[in-house]
């Protein structure tokens, strides 16, 4: 559960975590236009994630959850920090968890029976989103857009970022309308604001879960080596548009009547699907009659970018005939940041180097790491003196990290040779009196499965 009221007031060396919850017919198109305003925010150094879903089942209005936090997150957490109500009806308010410190963004009833007795201790603040709208002739979208205004306004992102907004959404004009109307006639009534000065720019983007599938595709079947790493690093936009303009080139989507909403993404070899809104009924129809398929669930938005990656890999070792990759219904409405030095940890492999009697263990530890669709490579040499630095540097070449297996705990052949690498390994040994098992290896965070 996210620490509700924790942004207020806004310190730039505090923990900030905010929940917004953008409720009614308007917040429909706001999804797509949100990807800039977030794109800017991960800039700034948050994490980002954007969920739209609906209070009531399929009938319900529609719910646009936004989550900004300083801090890494996995799920939208609970309760709601601001709550931008959208709809012409009275909100049912418990239904959003609001608490004392909240607030509240709508357009109150014009009939004083039918306005409600608020919750106790929220801040809420009328706002005439219908006029804003009307005035700007951009129709039912554009309340969501006037409304998305006030509310950056309201939490103090910077007047240049709001201008530079605009004229990529929707309804450019009740945006700016709402930004305006914020500015003049809402007297804020407690400090908060996002801590945007406290941030350090970092390389991160928003991803969708299509976008996350098709970049997965694209790796998996890119040849430029380090090259693309180095690439993803210095231009994320430009990476990302490219290997999706190659998955476009070589991915096709299926849709079955027997499984309706359902989207099956699948490559040119057809050996690795990836089911969109799917479940375990349509999963099991699509790998019908394989002989060894395997089937993984996606926890997130990176983890399906990984599955993919690792279906492939297990098909070109052999450990598999077939392998499906679910996508729930939760994680297909979302939109999530992700960092972009864990994107490059996963396309880069893993390389061990081990002599001796390490070698036996790395042997073992390259095939279970393999046996999950992890990207590892191995380089065991047999003449250690005089030592090929050559070698050793091409093999650094094809992977990305170079980790270093002693059989002993002193490290003493290691530490000798690897001040005249180029590259900087990672040297695991075995604890005093203990010998390395290959779950060890695999176990060791940012080796294996951890």
């Amino acid at each position: 559960m996210a620490p509700l009221t924790a942004w207020l007031p806004a310190r730039p060396n505090q923990d900030f975590d905010l929940i917004i919850k953008i409720v009614g017919p308007a917040a429909f198109g706001l999804m797509k236009d949100w990807t800039p305003i977030a794109q800017s925010l991960i800039q700034q150094g948050f994490s980002v994630m954007a969920q739209r879903g609906r209070l009531n089942g399929e009938l319900g209005d529609v719910v646009l959850g936004i989550r900004v936090a300083t801090r890494p997150f996995y799920s939208m957490g609970q309760g709601c920090d601001v709550l931008v109500h959208l709809g012409g009806n009275v909100p049912e308010f418990c239904r959003f968890n609001l608490q004392p410190g909240s607030v509240l963004l709508w357009e109150p009833p014009q009939e004083q029976q039918l306005y409600p007795i608020l919750p106790e201790g929220i801040i809420a603040y009328p706002i005439p989103l219908s006029d804003l709208c009307l005035q700007h002739g951009e129709g039912l979208p554009g309340k969501g857009f006037a409304a998305l205004g006030v509310l950056l306004q309201l939490l103090g992102v910077p007047d240049e970022s709001l201008r530079h907004y605009a004229p990529l959404l929707s309804a450019p004009h009740s945006f700016a309308g709402g930004v305006a109307f914020a500015s003049h006639d809402i007297d804020k009534r407690d400090a908060y604001s996002l801590p945007l000065s406290a941030m350090e720019e970092r390389s991160a983007m928003m991803l969708t879960p299509e976008q996350a599938i098709l970049l997965g595709y694209a790796v998996s079947s890119c040849e430029c080596g380090t090259a693309c790493d180095a690439e993803l690093i210095v231009s994320p936009v430009q990476w990302t548009a490219k290997h999706l303009g190659i998955a476009g080139s070589m991915t096709s989507v299926l849709e079955s009547d027997r499984h309706p909403g359902v989207q099956a993404y699948r490559g040119s070899q057809g050996k690795v699907l990836a089911l969109l809104r799917g479940n375990d009924s349509a999963i099991a129809s699509c790998l019908n009659g394989l002989k060894a398929p395997r089937i993984f669930v996606a926890a997130d938005i990176p983890d399906a970018f990984n599955l993919v990656i690792a279906g492939h890999d297990l098909i070109r070792s052999g450990l598999s005939d077939g392998v499906g990759i679910l996508i729930e219904e939760t994680i297909a409405c979302r939109m999530q940041s992700l960092d972009v030095r864990a994107l490059v940890d996963t396309i880069r492999r893993i390389g061990f180097v081990a002599w001796g009697a390490a070698q036996g263990v790395v042997r073992d530890a390259v095939a279970l790491c393999r046996s999950f669709g992890l990207r590892v490579a191995a380089l065991y040499p047999k003449r250690i003196v005089p030592f090929s630095n050559e070698d050793m540097e091409s093999f650094a070449k094809t992977v990305g990290h170079v980790v270093l297996v002693e059989s002993g705990h002193t490290q003493g052949y290691w530490d000798r040779l690897r001040t005249g690498f180029s590259f900087k390994p990672l040297v695991v040994t075995p604890q005093p009196g203990q010998s390395l098992t290959p779950m060890d290896i695999f176990l060791r965070e940012g080796l294996g499965a951890v």
